[in-house]
């Protein structure tokens, strides 16, 4: 059976909902995460300064940490950008 298009008429809950844009929270976890590690930086330069094993300070474990969670966020955004395009190659059919 072939996919029949809603009427124009047709209240808009009756369709598929859109996927969350991803976009927003992207940059605001990053940019969140980037102004805290700075702000450390700056304030805190004997916090981060802290030995955790041999040469491995807190400085570089939050630096790892942070380029975890930007390596993390930017697959959830490229994952959510394939479901948009999808959803609107589909809706266009």
């Amino acid at each position: 059976m072939a996919h029949q298009h809603a009427h124009p008429h047709t209240p808009r809950f009756h369709q598929r909902p859109r996927p969350h844009r991803a976009s927003r929270s992207f940059a605001l976890v990053n940019g969140l995460t980037f102004v805290v590690h700075l702000l450390l930086a700056c304030a805190a330069e004997d916090l981060l300064a802290t030995r955790v094993a041999g040469q491995i300070n807190l400085g570089v474990v939050a630096l790892l940490a942070q380029g975890a969670l930007l390596l993390w966020t930017a697959a959830r955004y490229d994952r959510a950008a394939h479901e948009e395009a999808a959803y609107e190659s589909a809706e266009e059919h």
